[in-house]
Formats: C-alpha cells, sequence, structure tokens
C-alpha cells in the first residue's frame, strides 16, 4: 500500500508547503487535484519541481471549469498528459453530472469503448469515481451511474478501473466493507479515498464519523489489497497554524497505517 494526501486537502495554500507539509508528515505522495492554478501555463513546472521530492502517484481530473483547458473531454485528455509528464501511476475522474447539463462529455463517454485505448493510458490506470448522493430529507442522484450496481459492470465493460470514495458511498447509506469487496474482487480497484462521514456532513477526519473505517483498513489488509489509499478530508477539518497542521496529517497517517497493517 502506498498512503497519499489529496491536494484538495489544502486547496488554499502554495502548491510548495502542501507537497513540503505531506512529506513532513510521512506520506508516501500526493493526489494532484487539477484546479484553475493550472490555467497558468508555468504553474505545472512548479508542480513537476515539488514532485521531484514527493511523487504525485495519482492525477484527479478537474471537475471545476477551466478557462484554458476546454470541456470536459479536452479537461481528462490534459490530466492524463499532465499524469504522464509526472509518472503518475493513476488518472482519476469523475462521471458526467446531468445536473450540471455536461451533455457533450455524456455523449462521448457513453460511446467509449475501452478508455484505456481512447485515452492511450499506457501503464498508467484511468479510474472512474462512485459520486454521493445530494440532500438530506429529499435526496438526488446528480451523476450518471450514481448507483454503485450500475458503475461496476460499466467500467468492467468499458475497461476502466476505480477510485472508491467511501464518504460518497455513505450518503446511500451503503454497507462500506461489503461494497469495498465487491469493487476489490474485480481487481480492478486502485485508489481509496479515505474520510468519514455522519448526520449529512462528509469529508471528516477518520475517526470524527460514524464510518468502520478501521474495519475496512484492517480488511484491505487481509484481503491483500497493495494499491492506493488517499486521505481526502475537507480543508475545515485541518487546522491552519502550520506546526499543528502537520502533527494532524501525521496522526491521521498513522492512524491509517495502523489499521491496515503497515506501522
Amino acid at each position: 500500500m502506498k498512503f497519499l494526501l489529496s491536494t484538495g486537502c489544502l486547496y488554499d495554500l502554495p502548491i510548495e508547503d502542501v507537497f513540503a507539509y505531506a512529506r513532513e508528515a510521512a506520506f508516501d505522495g500526493l493526489e494532484l487535484v487539477i484546479d484553475r492554478n493550472f490555467d497558468n501555463r508555468l504553474y505545472l513546472a512548479r508542480v513537476a519541481k515539488c514532485a521531484s521530492t514527493l511523487p504525485a502517484m495519482s492525477v484527479h481530473a478537474p471537475f471545476v471549469n477551466m478557462k484554458t483547458w476546454g470541456g470536459k473531454v479536452d479537461r481528462l485528455k490534459r490530466a492524463v498528459e499532465v499524469a504522464r509528464s509526472l509518472n503518475a501511476r493513476i488518472v482519476n475522474f469523475h462521471p458526467p453530472s446531468w445536473l450540471a447539463m455536461e451533455i457533450g462529455f455524456y455523449r462521448w463517454f457513453k460511446t467509449v469503448e475501452d478508455f484505456q485505448k481512447r485515452l492511450d493510458l499506457g501503464p498508467m490506470h484511468l479510474t472512474i469515481e462512485n459520486m454521493p448522493r445530494l440532500g438530506k430529507r429529499r435526496t438526488f442522484s446528480p451523476y450518471v451511474l450514481n448507483d454503485i450496481e450500475a458503475l461496476v459492470p460499466f467500467a468492467m465493460e468499458r475497461n476502466l478501473f476505480f477510485t472508491f470514495d467511501i464518504t460518497h458511498l455513505a450518503t446511500f447509506g451503503c454497507d462500506t466493507v461489503a461494497t469495498f469487496l465487491k469493487i476489490f474482487n474485480t481487481g480492478r480497484l486502485k485508489n481509496i479515498h479515505l474520510s468519514d462521514y455522519s448526520a449529512f456532513k462528509g469529508h471528516l477526519c477518520p475517526g470524527r464519523g460514524d464510518l468502520p473505517i478501521a474495519r475496512l483498513l484492517n480488511t484491505a489488509r487481509q484481503t491483500g489489497y497493495d494499491e492506493l489509499i488517499t486521505l481526502e478530508v475537507s480543508p475545515e477539518e485541518l487546522p491552519r497554524a502550520k506546526d499543528l497542521l502537520v502533527k494532524v496529517m501525521a496522526f491521521q497517517l498513522s492512524y491509517m497505517k495502523h489499521h491496515a497493517g503497515k506501522d
């Protein structure tokens, strides 16, 4: 297993600080979330310099509008280029959103028969992420393939791999460990987005919610899962003071490693 920090946890800090703090906290690497900073053509050089000291093992395709990256299909293709330049293992993306009217992306998405070949991934893996249900009393699913029972066969038929987000799954009230096993047994699980969930609030630090994270990590160990585990929590969950921030990050990493049997 490799334990990563999502740059999205600290998106409001300079990228150099994010890499430095993750290195100080002893993470194995980072998941690089493509954001609007990449509209600046010089930004990738800054990221590459940081990645020479701590690897960006996963690249998350942008889920925000980008001024210079084109539509969703072009953004995904450019994310693959970034990942290739950084020697990342995987590229992760969200399925089309009907709520955001991603019609062009959906039309392209449903025609692809083999995503690995279409995007020329080579040794990298393209992962699709399970997405949340929104709302409290009245809930709705804003993405296509929101149902895990539909997502899994689609991905297997179209040569996609998986990033399993346990907070997103929790919005459906599904069993975390049972769903992990379902996805793991496909042989296509490449990353787990780890955070906690409670009372309609997600992306909490592990231990601050109701999810069976310790049991999930122990199950991952017992099954022989040996891919990525990424801490992906809300920035509001982390302190601002640098010394305290690094201590909290190191504690969360220690928690993850302990229950995964890697401490």
